[in-house]
């Protein structure tokens, strides 16, 4: 599916600065959204977001085991629990 520039998430705040196709991008969240933006504004998303969600990874890994800094007597969570 092709779209125009207009189209574009961030066309509005600087219209000018838009490039390449447009096209569906998924969220870096995982959250399954997508979003239409020009290949610019998806690089420059990448670059935004991809630190953080890093950071996200290494502090609360997706691991059975626990990090160095959990502590399961801190309010009686667990760390691996099926909710």
């Amino acid at each position: 599916m092709k779209f125009e520039a207009w189209e574009c998430i961030e066309y509005g705040d600087v219209p000018a600065t838009c490039d390449g196709e447009v096209s569906f991008y998924s969220a870096l969240s995982g959250s399954g959204l997508s979003y239409p933006r020009c290949e610019k504004h998806y690089d420059e998303y990448v670059e935004r977001v991809q630190p953080k969600i890093d950071e996200v990874d290494i502090r609360y890994p997706d691991s059975p085991f626990a990090p160095a800094w959990f502590d399961p007597s801190y309010a009686g969570e667990q760390w691996d629990s099926d909710y």
